[in-house]
Order: C-alpha cells, then sequence, then structure tokens
C-alpha cells in the first residue's frame, strides 16, 4: 500500500508536543518506597515479584506456539491429505487430458505464424467452389455455400483489417492453430476465429464451420420457435436462472449461451441435469480455461413450459467450435 505522503521519523532529542499542548510525562521511573503510606519495602521484594512475572510470561507464550504448532500441523495434514489423494485421482482424468493435449500437438508438424496466416488469407480468398476442397475443411457445408459465404464477407463484416496469429489450440481430440481475423470497425468491433487443423494426410486447412459460426437451423428460426431443435455455436458462461421447467438448481444445472450473431439483447439459457454426461462434458470445458466464458458447440431444444430464452443442452458435441469424429459427451462418460 502506498504511503500517500505519511513519513514516520524518529528524532531525538527534540521535542514532539504540537504547540498547545500539554506536556507529556513520558516513562516515569518509580520512586523508591512510593507506593503506599508508611509501608517499607523489603529489599529483593520487587526483584523477586519480576522474576516470577517474568516466568509466567514466558511460560504462556511458550504454551501458545506449542498450541499454535499444533493447530498448524493439524491444518496443514488436513490439506496436504486431499491433495496426496487427488494427485492420485488425476492419473485417470487431468494427466490423460494434458497428455492428449500434448500428443495432439506433436503429431503433425505445426504452420508457424507467418505460414498460418498466410493459409487463412488464401482460404478466405477463395472464389472458387473447385478449391475449396484443397484449403478448406467445409463440414456440413457445400462447396458453393462456403465460396457465397466468403463472397459476402465483406458486406457483412466489412474489410479485414488485421489477421492475429493465436498459436496451438488443441481441442477435442485435434490439433488446432488459431488466427484471429478482426476487421475495420463500422458500428462495433467484429472479428472471427479461423482454425486450422491437419487432414490424416498432414495437410493443414481452415475449418469453416468454426470460421462461419455455422448454426442449423438459422438463429431466426430458433428463436421463432419454427425449429424444435438446433446446432448452435456459442459462447458459455454459468449461470443463475432457474425458471418454468428448470426450477431445481440441485437437479439442474444452467449456463447463458450468446454469440455474436444473435440479435437478442440477452442471451440464452441452457440446462442439463447434473450428473448426467451432458454436464460432466460442460463442467470439463472449464478444466483448463481461463475466462468465464469458453466456446462450445452443442445441439440445443425446446422443453414444454419454457420461455422463448429457455433450451435444454441435449448434447455437447465440442469443445470450442471445431468438431471431432467423436461428441464430447461421448468421450467424457
Amino acid at each position: 500500500m502506498k504511503s500517500n505522503g505519511i513519513q514516520r521519523s524518529f528524532k531525538s532529542g527534540e521535542s514532539t508536543r504540537n504547540e498547545g499542548t500539554p506536556p507529556g510525562l513520558g516513562k516515569v521511573a518509580r520512586m523508591p518506597g512510593y507506593g503506599g503510606v508508611g509501608v517499607r519495602r523489603i529489599d529483593g521484594y520487587e526483584d523477586a515479584q519480576y522474576r516470577l512475572r517474568h516466568l509466567h510470561i514466558v511460560g504462556w507464550s511458550i504454551a501458545c506456539g506449542v498450541l499454535s504448532l499444533v493447530v498448524l500441523g493439524g491444518a496443514f495434514t488436513f490439506w496436504l491429505l486431499p491433495k496426496l489423494h487427488r494427485a492420485k485421482d488425476t492419473t485417470d482424468t487431468d494427466l490423460m487430458a494434458a497428455d492428449a493435449h500434448a500428443r495432439v500437438a506433436s503429431k503433425f508438424t505445426a504452420p508457424s505464424g507467418e505460414a498460418a496466416v498466410a493459409m487463412v488469407r488464401k482460404a478466405l480468398a477463395v472464389r472458387n467452389p473447385e478449391e475449396v476442397a484443397g484449403l478448406i475443411r467445409p463440414g456440413p457445408a457445400t462447396a458453393l455455400e462456403v465460396v457465397r459465404f466468403l463472397a459476402a464477407m465483406k458486406t457483412v463484416d466489412g474489410e479485414i483489417a488485421e489477421y492475429i496469429w493465436l498459436s496451438s489450440i488443441d481441442k477435442n481430440g485435434i490439433a488446432l492453430e488459431g488466427v484471429l481475423v478482426s476487421f475495420v470497425e463500422t458500428d462495433q468491433p467484429r472479428s472471427r476465429l479461423a482454425f486450422l487443423t491437419p487432414d490424416e494426410k498432414g495437410v493443414w486447412k481452415m475449418d469453416f464451420a468454426a470460421f462461419a459460426r455455422w448454426v442449423q437451423p438459422s438463429w431466426e428460426d430458433l428463436l421463432a420457435s419454427k425449429a424444435e431443435s438446433g446446432i448452435v455455436r456459442v459462447l458459455v458462461a454459468r449461470d443463475r436462472y432457474f425458471n418454468g421447467p428448470f426450477p431445481d438448481d440441485k437437479k439442474f444445472a444452467a449456463y447463458s449461451l450468446a454469440s455474436p450473431d444473435m440479435v437478442e439483447v440477452l442471451p440464452l439459457v441452457g440446462y442439463c441435469r447434473v450428473d448426467s454426461a451432458q454436464y460432466r462434458a460442460m463442467e470439463f470445458m472449464w478444466a483448463y480455461a481461463e475466462e468465464a466464458s469458453v466456446r462450445a458447440t452443442l445441439e440445443i431444444r425446446r422443453v414444454e413450459g419454457g420461455d422463448r430464452r429457455q433450451f435444454e443442452i441435449s448434447r455437447v458435441l465440442a469443445e470450442d467450435w471445431v468438431m471431432s469424429d467423436i461428441p464430447l459427451d461421448e468421450a467424457r462418460k
């Protein structure tokens, strides 16, 4: 904490009394024989009393010190034992996940930052459907849908301002290299994430569904209840809104679901049953997260009695926006 200009000092031989205040007495030595009328102290009596008091103080200090050591030792033991058990538990959970991340990153030679940015530039410049397969992983979209989206991007998002390499972002057992594509600001900042992932031959391609934040059906149809379920790519954070068909926070977990492509001011709320496969998959995504919100690909569906913002999380398809062959909630069973 800053001193805020307050200084503490000691000046020998100088008076510290302010003008107008009474003088302080300081330490006054006891005068021999003073303290009782007509009473004469026996020689050595005060020294004996002082030594007795000193022994009592030392004894109590030692006792308090021993007691403090016992309490601290007990607390440390209670803290350490769960850690030791936790270290054993990580063999099948955290260490396996961390090891999987390391293996994925080392399976193929990742492109450098300059190479990753060059790959993304080239992929975003594609306008011929026949060139899509060599540069882009189209996912659920057709090659024609891919080039139409890329051609319309300038109108929807604006001119590209810069590319920022994000390095390795391994998720779902897939090696990923991330590049943030930011656009010239108009009414609000806009950006998209370009994920590069290798195919079975080690050729790195951009994942189109993640870049486009692909939703099936559209957000408009989902929010207008024209579709009962859908696959969405969203930002997820823990929530505390329990109402309607999801009233009990002991039975359900709640998560806010948001997307830059939603026209809704308030985020949606997704629910899953506590201790279900979906719940375990959702909570797993925060094992290595440094932020309060994470990216996820989910299947959501409406439930009778819920309001237009409430959905059940029926499947957790992927951690982040790139899907693998095995859904996350199956891999985490």
